[in-house]
């Protein structure tokens, strides 16, 4: 969350306020979050997501709003009910409170005693989100050691949670959870412990979240600078590009291709920096061997991607040479992103167009606009569903009529509506039957067009 480890709950706060005062869409609490805390469209998507998977958010008619537990801690200003949520939904949220107990530690240390609990981490950023909700939430606070410890707070809450403890699962695997104990009139409690079958369950990252933590790492890693050459080019990959991981002397770090077909498929070569420090300069970048690259390989653009690219001279170089510049901050974005909104690869062409620092944004608005016309499609077909066995077929204007009277910021326009009715109406989709001038009706259960969907997703990956 945005505003530092003390600021996590404060920014969520924020978020819910929002919820609870506009009642927005998914598509437009994106934005919101977007512009308010000033990131990025990945960055944005990828917290709403995580809001959804923690409990928090919920989606009901298209309209987002708090879960029955986060109402309970926006209204009662209680820390505890939110962090009781989490540790239901996150494995090592309460039992880093417990690890904690024992003494000060770092968060190196932290993640080594994740491995206790089947949490393989390679870095410590899972253990830096967690301290954030934990310090926000007053439970943890820095000894100067550069360690965590943990506060009477923490204590009190930690007694309330039912936490997991591997050492005695090894040994009695049916063992139940010790009891907590009943809140007192003076306490509201954290929101209700877990199950046994539901306790620390874990939440595995997206294949856009999970490359998008590994770019981050692997941009400081200057020992193992292959690492992100890898990760570049798995990264462009699961963008939809053809990418090869070159390097050694002489040749770009990643060559990718965009197949087009013949007037519009295009090359790009990309050198990948990494920096220990996590800031790239313009000393650390060699700019006659980045166009030696490009006309090695006949390619129409150069790309440089490393941590923080900064300063004016890297910059002003970049322009001059038609070197697009990339952080690796917005690559990792960019995996988030494409997780959610996959966009394809005549909009990607605008991050190399131009030298120079890329601007995120066409590609951020291309992403909204995407889920927005999925919400519109979802929305179109509850509308054929509630309505039809009344009125019977609904043309494209009936339906913009009504979505217009429900909401007239999200209605679009009636040609829209048309060309989401054909996409439905297909014989490759089936979900509905009918036709331009008398309407359309639903053709089949909303399971039924999912199976379908997933069996031509499945076809086209062979």
């Amino acid at each position: 969350m945005p505003g530092g480890y003390k600021g996590y709950i404060h920014a969520l706060r924020e978020i819910c306020e929002h919820v609870v005062s506009e009642g927005p869409s998914r598509t437009d609490l994106v934005g919101w979050i977007q512009s308010h805390f000033n990131l990025s469209g990945g960055s944005a998507i990828w917290r709403e997501r995580f809001l959804h998977k923690a409990g928090i958010l919920e989606s009901s008619a298209n309209q987002i709003k708090l879960s029955e537990h986060a109402s309970r801690w926006y209204l009662a200003s209680d820390d505890g009910i939110l962090i009781g949520l989490l540790h239901s939904r996150l494995q090592f949220l309460g039992e880093m409170l417990s690890e904690l107990c024992e003494g000060p530690r770092s968060l190196e240390e932290l993640r080594q005693a994740a491995k206790k609990y089947d949490l393989n981490w390679d870095t410590d950023n899972q253990g830096h989100r967690r301290r954030g909700w934990l310090e926000s939430a007053k439970l943890v606070e820095p000894d100067g050691k550069d360690r965590l410890a943990i506060t009477d707070a923490g204590r009190d809450l930690l007694s309330m949670l039912t936490v997991h403890r591997p050492a005695l699962d090894e040994e009695h695997s049916d063992r139940q959870p010790p009891a907590t104990p009943p809140p007192t009139e003076a306490t509201t409690p954290p929101a209700p412990a877990a199950t046994p079958d539901q306790q620390s369950i874990p939440v595995p990252p997206s294949p856009g979240e999970a490359l998008a933590d590994e770019i981050r790492s692997a941009s400081i890693d200057s020992k193992n600078p292959d690492r992100l050459e890898i990760a570049v080019r798995d990264a462009f990959e699961f963008l939809g590009f053809d990418a090869e991981k070159l390097g050694g002397s002489g040749k770009t770090d990643v060559l990718i291709k965009a197949l087009l077909g013949k007037d519009d498929s295009y090359t790009v070569t990309i050198d990948a920096k990494t920096v220990g420090s996590g800031s790239l300069g313009d000393g650390q970048v060699d700019w006659v061997t980045l166009e030696d690259h490009r006309k090695q390989h006949n390619a129409d653009y150069s790309m440089l991607v490393g941590p923080n690219p900064s300063g004016k001279r890297l910059m002003d170089r970049a322009v001059d040479k038609a070197v697009a510049v990339l952080s690796t901050e917005q690559l990792a974005d960019l995996c988030i992103q494409h997780a959610i909104a996959p966009l394809g690869l005549h909009e990607y062409q605008a991050l190399f167009g131009t030298g120079g620092s890329v601007d995120m944004m066409p590609l951020a608005r291309a992403a909204q606009e995407l889920a927005r016309l999925r919400e519109l499609t979802a929305e179109l077909l509850a509308m054929l569903s509630e309505q039809t066995s009344e009125t019977g077929p609904l043309t494209a204007r009936d339906l913009w009529l009504l979505l217009r009277n429900r909401s007239s910021d999200k209605a679009g326009s009636q040609r829209e509506i048309q060309q989401v009715l054909d996409t439905l109406a297909s014989p490759l989709v089936g979900a509905i039957q009918g036709m331009d001038e008398t309407g359309y009706v639903l053709a089949t259960a909303p399971r039924v067009i999912q199976q379908r969907l997933q069996h031509l997703g499945e076809q086209l990956a062979q």
